[in-house]
């Protein structure tokens, strides 16, 4: 391993090979070097997930290895599109980075119907919604980063339940969009968090787990902030969101460490990374691959990742979900439209619970995504404004997609429901 000095250039910090040891301040400019990138506002990728259900059985899980042989023959899809294995069995598709809006769209929409397609010939069924309506939290991929996650927060009985249906059950919509310049990333980051609880209360579609009716309109959000404010809490409104973000990978509980040869384990003690730096005791010294790795265990619902990464919204139907993923783009990347959004944000931007307990019917976030709405019309492509307009009419009502799959879900009964998505 290479040694640490608190003396190596802040410039090359960015660089450190993974077995470099680090030192506190190292550490630190290593996550402020990753956090935001100086790019243009404009390029758009999409992260699409969702259940794989047995259309003949959608209680049973799909097999492993059917799984991983449909993910590896079409890891790389024909617009550009990866695959990749969940650990509950979802297989999620990420989007290339697209120029716009409307071609990321249209990839998505073609790579997610080689998927669908793939998983038919099979007899599986791709299910879009935010959690399992009916299966009880179950690890089908056997990876040792998954198994080390699930055996860590199971052992902490503030995150047991939480874990389990967050790795197992949830399945999101996921936004990425450019940071932009330098001196506008702590408002396109404040905007983004603002923004957050209406994106929740709008995309919310899983009020059913484990076939019972949580009460929640998006239970999936409720299973990420049981993980604890410094995993999946918002970050503190501080002039340089970077900052934040470094203070915020030192100070959250180690999930992961090293595991001869090469893997990984579960943290067998509950300590930040700042602690493991700084004494490392029977914990090998943290190295760069160490902080890189602490960074994919933190979710707030705006995760920094050279870009913006917005993981606030369940995945919806895919009449719903092309809509949604547009307005979350329009309202931060359109300038036109930021006075009534940034209004918008300021009025909701502590409504997280509501969000995820009652969606639009919570009086504040039905007037916001009403005037958002209102003024997003012309805004959005062409492929999804009949889409926002019918988004529209729900939101005035106090309504969203969600509400409409909960009331499917309540008068026909999840099973029923699941199997009729898997057969769509």
């Amino acid at each position: 391993m290479t040694t640490s000095t608190d003396h190596r250039p802040v410039a090359a910090t960015a660089h450190l090979p993974d077995d470099a040891v680090v030192s506190l301040h190292e550490a630190r400019e290593l996550v402020r070097s990753l956090a935001l990138h100086d790019q243009p506002v404009g390029t758009v990728g999409l992260e699409v997930e969702g259940h794989t259900v047995v259309r003949r059985d959608v209680t049973a899980s799909p097999p492993y290895d059917v799984l991983l042989e449909v993910a590896t023959r079409h890891a790389l899809l024909p617009r550009g599109g990866r695959v990749t294995l969940e650990p509950g069995g979802q297989l999620e598709v990420s989007s290339a980075p697209h120029p716009d809006l409307a071609t990321a769209l249209d990839a998505m929409e073609q790579d997610t119907g080689v998927v669908r397609a793939a998983l038919a010939q099979q007899g599986l069924g791709w299910v879009l919604l935010g959690a399992d309506p009916v299966r009880p939290p179950r690890r089908v991929n056997p990876g040792e980063r998954y198994a080390a996650m699930e055996a860590w927060f199971s052992a902490a009985a503030a995150t047991q339940g939480h874990g389990a249906t967050m790795m197992c059950s949830t399945a999101a919509l996921q936004v990425n969009l450019q940071a932009g310049s330098r001196d506008r990333w702590s408002a396109r980051v404040g905007r983004a968090q603002g923004l957050a609880p209406l994106l929740t209360a709008l995309s919310g579609s899983s009020a059913f787990l484990e076939g019972r009716d949580t009460g929640w309109h998006s239970a999936r959000q409720r299973a990420w902030s049981g993980l604890g404010e410094l995993r999946a809490g918002r970050l503190p409104d501080l002039a340089d969101p970077v900052e934040a973000w470094a203070e915020r990978a030192l100070e959250a509980e180690v999930v992961l460490v090293p595991a001869a040869p090469g893997g990984v384990a579960a943290a067998d003690e509950r300590r930040s990374l700042r602690q493991w730096i700084t004494a490392p005791r029977h914990w090998p010294p943290a190295t760069a691959g160490d902080v890189r790795r602490q960074l994919t265990t933190l979710f707030p619902p705006v995760r920094l990742r050279g870009w913006l990464e917005l993981r606030c919204l369940d995945v919806l139907p895919s009449r719903w979900w092309p809509a949604v993923a547009a307005l979350a783009t329009v309202w931060m990347d359109d300038e036109s439209l930021h006075p009534v959004v940034d209004e918008a944000a300021a009025r909701t931007a502590d409504r997280a619970q509501a969000a995820a307990r009652s969606g639009l019917a919570d009086p504040v976030l039905r007037a916001a995504a009403t005037s958002c709405l209102r003024e997003s019309a012309g805004a959005v492509p062409e492929q999804v404004r009949d889409a926002v307009a019918e988004l529209a009419d729900l939101a005035s009502d106090g309504r969203s997609p969600g509400t409409l799959v909960t009331d499917d879900l309540r008068g026909r009964g999840p099973a029923v429901v699941m199997e009729e998505m898997a057969h769509a």
